[in-house]
């Protein structure tokens, strides 16, 4: 929303979010080292927080409403701001914070570019001068709803002077934002952000949260279906198991089902998946199986025709993406692990290259703020062109538009997987099933897929918490046997998965 008064000359302009809270908040900090970084266009919702840690100086969230602007306009906001309640200051006799506030207000002009004064009294407006006197400092812009950007116009490569960080929101933080707390925390009638089961159930990680079985439900279905047998009786490993949960989004009860399959040439992964029959919310989630293999591998797979989009993906939390043609590259870790398609795999990435740099879609791509608090609005930088061309080669590769390309995906420990055509994958089954052995498995050759091993660096192995692994001997009681229950350090070896024949169980 922008208000232009054509009497006064009054502007302002405000945002408010109608989208979702994210998961997660993010705390966003910028390195300012030019004038050239104060026209960064910057979103603030109504629940961030800005700050400057150089010089002390925040800006609560209650005390400004979401906006869009530059970061130069944030800055002159906060010094009228600041300006308007001197007088009466003064008037009340609040002489102390009257001289605080004028120094933060020079501090902030100079942070804002404003031009110097000279000695004869008069503004140096030489923009050699200023870039000689800017200082670099920090913002910080924490937001826990996650709703609150910086413009990148390195897009869409890293910006080397802002980082990210994403983190788990505290029960407080979740009230102030309207989500409701826990069963836990209403029971208690307080909010403890110490206490873990007070925290919302969309806020928690994967994993946090323990799973509450009802016993006499559980009791029940087991009477029912007598195939289950008894209770201590193990699952099988192509059993689908089911067990109670609460849906994450309505809170109402559902069930999460897990399966542990082998697949193929590859090895053995544990598929979770959740599907609220009451809202219609839906989750999957994969997670590789087995030991730690000793070498990473990178798959390097040739799109060539559009059949080659259908083709079953499954990519780790730890696996890093690639496509040269576009210059495209996520680092480890820069997807949450997925079982999908390479159509798939490719819209979600513009999805998520979409929503961490909101200035290159939508309207904000050709109607920029390139001046402070609205008013008219500015031709597109040359910067957002090329990301807007970016993201629109990218989806046509999803859409098979552009062809051939290439997409790579490294992964240090070895839990991704690029499967055949679907196609083929479904003849060889065909073949396999008929002949009654996997001779066709050996016989056949993809020959647009390459995969290559390679031995982890120890960065990689620090990344991933292998460096400090011990399991042998962790006693120091001097004894160097080593009994079964110990397990061992040495990572495992995985053979071959082109040549490793593998039969295809009923799961498959």
């Amino acid at each position: 929303m922008t208000l232009t008064c054509p009497d006064c000359s009054f502007r302002n302009s405000e945002v408010t979010f109608g989208g979702k809270i994210q998961e997660r908040g993010q705390r966003i900090t910028l390195s300012v080292t030019s004038p050239d970084d104060l026209n960064r266009q910057l979103v603030k919702s109504d629940s961030a927080t800005f700050a400057i840690p150089s010089i002390e100086f925040e800006i609560p969230p209650t005390t400004q409403r979401g906006t869009i602007s530059t970061i130069e306009g944030v800055l002159r906001r906060a010094i009228d701001n600041l300006e308007k309640s001197q007088p009466e200051r003064l008037r009340l006799g609040d002489v102390d914070n009257f001289h605080r506030c004028r120094a933060v207000i020079e501090k902030l002009r100079v942070m804002a570019g404003e031009n110097s004064v000279n000695s004869g009294g008069e503004e140096d407006n030489d923009n050699n001068s200023v870039q000689a006197q800017f200082e670099a400092y920090d913002i910080i812009l924490d937001d826990p709803a996650g709703n609150s950007f910086i413009e990148n116009p390195y897009a869409p490569e890293s910006d080397p002077q802002m980082q990210y960080h994403r983190y788990y929101r505290t029960p407080t933080q979740d009230m102030a934002l309207g989500l409701q707390p826990s069963k836990e925390a209403v029971e208690a009638g307080t909010i403890d952000d110490t206490n873990p089961s007070h925290k919302n159930v969309i806020n928690v990680k994967k994993g946090g949260h323990t799973v509450e079985i009802d016993p006499e439900l559980h009791k029940a279905r087991r009477q029912n279906d007598s195939s289950l047998g008894k209770l201590n009786v193990p699952l099988g490993r192509q059993e689908a198991m089911t067990f109670p949960t609460t849906c994450p989004h309505c809170r109402r009860n559902t069930e999460t089902a897990m399966c542990t399959t082998d697949i193929p040439h590859f090895k053995e992964v544990i598929i979770m998946s959740l599907l609220c029959e009451q809202c219609g919310y839906r989750s999957n989630e994969i997670k590789a199986g087995g030991g730690v293999p000793k070498f990473g591998t990178k798959i390097t797979l040739s799109v060539n025709e559009v059949a080659d989009l259908a083709r079953e993906v499954l990519k780790s939390d730890t696996a890093g993406v690639d496509i040269p043609q576009v210059e495209l590259k996520l680092d480890e870790g820069g997807l949450d692990g997925l079982y999908t398609t390479v159509e798939g795999l490719i819209r979600r990435m513009h999805e998520r290259l979409s929503g961490a740099n909101p200035f290159g879609t939508g309207d904000a791509a050709t109607k920029q703020h390139r001046s402070n608090d609205g008013g008219e609005f500015s031709g597109m930088n040359p910067n957002h062109a090329r990301y807007v061309k970016f993201l629109s080669k990218l989806k046509d590769m999803a859409d098979g538009k552009v062809l051939p390309f290439c997409i790579v995906i490294n992964d240090p420990l070895s839990n991704s997987f690029v499967g055949p055509v679907p196609k083929i994958a479904a003849a060889l089954a065909l073949q396999a099933e008929r002949e009654g052995d996997t001779v066709c498995y050996a016989n056949y050759t993809d020959r647009n897929i390459f995969i290559e091993e390679y031995t982890r660096s120890h960065e990689q192995n620090d990344m991933l918490g292998l460096n400090d692994i011990k399991t042998e001997n962790y006693l120091n009681d001097g004894n160097s046997s080593r009994s079964a229950s110990q397990g061992t350090d040495i990572m495992a070896d995985l053979p071959d998965r082109l040549q490793r024949l593998d039969p295809r169980g009923p799961d498959h």
